[in-house]
């Protein structure tokens, strides 16, 4: 086992005791008026609870992006999970499946005649089959750049790439078992921010 800290980035709505009671928060792919969510508010990886995996500045960037940019406030809560639990489908440390999301992609796209296929989509597919047990996904949206840390290897062109901003879309709270709580604030009041670690 090793259990790692993971956090959900929400809105702030002045309702912290429902939220320590009633978290994590699920994201599904229906707004609340029935139409599909689209655009930063699209479930990218389908309906579920959505954690940002060990770093909390992931955590702010994404309340800044999608909260503070819209004059609104956020919390960010914690909890922990198993990060070698055999129920994750972990694409960024287990090579093997992210090849198999590859090659089931590529499967579809050429059964149906696709030009292109969305990771939802894909990810839908596979969980309809009776071998996908899994509970939880661990993805890497990669950038079209890649940020270089200042660690080079023998040929000086080749540098330790930073890997940055991993999510977790888990399915159910199955592998959700740990305390929820509010550990970071992020408010909003007559035009002037003021941040609150608690």
């Amino acid at each position: 086992m090793k259990y790692i800290t993971i956090y959900q980035t929400l809105e702030d709505r002045q309702n912290d005791d429902a939220v320590k009671r009633h978290g994590p928060y699920f994201c599904s792919i229906y707004k609340t008026d029935g139409k599909l969510k689209t655009g930063s508010t699209e479930p990218w990886l389908g309906e579920g609870y959505y954690f940002w995996d060990s770093r909390l500045d992931d955590a702010k960037w994404w309340g800044e992006t999608i909260y503070t940019n819209y004059g609104k406030g956020y919390i960010i809560c914690s909890t922990s999970f198993d990060l070698h639990s055999p129920l994750l489908f972990d694409m960024v440390g287990d090579l093997s499946a992210f090849d198999d999301f590859i090659e089931c992609a590529k499967y579809i796209k050429q059964k149906q005649q696709l030009s292109k296929i969305s990771f939802s989509y894909v990810l839908a597919y596979l969980k309809e089959l009776p071998d996908f047990k899994y509970k939880a996904i661990r993805v890497w949206p990669s950038p079209k750049t890649l940020q270089s840390t200042l660690i080079k290897f023998p040929k000086n062109d080749i540098s330790l790439k930073q890997l940055g901003k991993v999510q977790i879309c888990f399915f159910d709270k199955t592998l959700l078992t740990q305390p929820f709580d509010i550990i970071y604030k992020h408010q909003i009041e007559n035009d002037f921010t003021s941040d609150f670690a608690i």
